[in-house]
Order: structure tokens, then sequence, then C-alpha cells
């Protein structure tokens, strides 16, 4: 009952206009207030100052530092130009250059929607105007974009492993084989296409 009640509460707050993290911020606390009481302020102030006293959340706004680094020297697009060269000679070859600059930025910044942004805004008007088809295209530039959420370091992983009482090295070391794989599977059904 209590979580129909919050999705809910949910579906009230988006409708009313608030913003998501305010919405869903406010119920889960009138739904801890619920559960527990009058104790959830305690709970709260012991889980917050245990994840904020966390040391590898020290990488968060160095991360986002170098994303935005990479964005503003342009180092990314003459990176994308040499990669067209090398590769813009085979069929779908500007596809394939989409998906390993996707999966460079991951390896970089772990920032997917500055990987997504950065790649929409290089990548998908050259491939529209060289004749690839508009789904290859953006299915390309989603699927190297998205990469930045498995392959190491990823934002995600490091906020993930403190909360979950997790090393953030083995959540690294597990995510690098499948990250680096997709990429490659990714490519190869690019090719076979």
């Amino acid at each position: 009952i209590l979580a129909m009640l919050m999705l809910g509460g949910i579906l009230v707050g988006v409708m009313t206009g608030f913003p998501l993290a305010i919405v869903i911020g406010g119920v889960a606390l009138v739904a801890g207030f619920i559960v527990w009481g009058p104790q959830i302020g305690e709970l709260l102030y012991v889980r917050a100052y245990g994840i904020m006293n966390s040391y590898p959340l020290l990488a968060l706004p160095l991360f986002v530092f170098m994303g935005v680094m990479l964005e503003r020297t342009g180092i990314t697009e003459r990176l994308y130009d040499v990669l067209y060269l090398w590769l813009g000679g085979f069929r779908g070859g500007l596809a394939i250059v989409t998906i390993l600059i996707g999966t460079i930025m991951a390896a970089c910044v772990g920032i997917i929607t500055a990987s997504v942004a950065m790649l929409s805004l290089v990548a998908l008007p050259s491939m529209v105007e060289r004749g690839y088809s508009k789904s290859l295209a953006s299915g390309a530039i989603c699927a190297g974009g998205t990469l930045g959420i498995l392959i190491p370091p990823s934002i995600m992983l490091i906020i993930y492993g403190p909360m979950a009482n997790i090393s953030v090295g083995k959540l690294f070391f597990g995510a690098f084989v499948p990250g680096f794989l997709l990429s490659g599977l990714y490519c190869t059904y690019t090719v076979i296409r």
C-alpha cells in the first residue's frame, strides 16, 4: 500500500510542475516519516554524513572538470576527424568512428550526457550528410555515448560503490571487460549491417 501511495505521490508531484528531484525527495521523506517516525531525521543524518565523508566521491568534480575541458578545447572534434581519415574508407566507417569516440569519451569522462551531446553535435550532421540512415546514425550515437555508464571511470560506479559498501576498484575491474566487449559488439554489428 505504501508503494502505491508513493507512486501516486510522485505522479501528483510531477503533475504540479515541481522538479523531479524535489518530488522524489519529498515523497521519500513523508514515506520514511510514516514508516520510522521521528527517527527518520537521525537516520538521514547518519546516512548522509557517511556518504559525504566517503573518499571515492572526491573524484566526481574532477571527472566533470575533465569532461568540460575535453568539450571546450575541441580535442574530441579533432580526434573524430583523425579517426574518420583512418576508417572513413570502410563501409560504415563513420558509424564505427562514432562508437569508438563514444568509447574513448566514456573512458575519459564517465558522464553519459556529455558524450551523447558531443557525439550528436559532431557526428550526426556528417553521417546524415554522407547518406547514413537516421536510425543507424542515432543508434551509433546512443550506443557509443551510453558506454560511459559502464566503462571505468564511471561516475555511476563511483557513486554506487560507497552507497553499497563495495570497493570502487572492484566495480571498475568488473565493468572493464563488459564495457569494451559491448563496444566491440556495436562495431561488429555496424560492419555487418
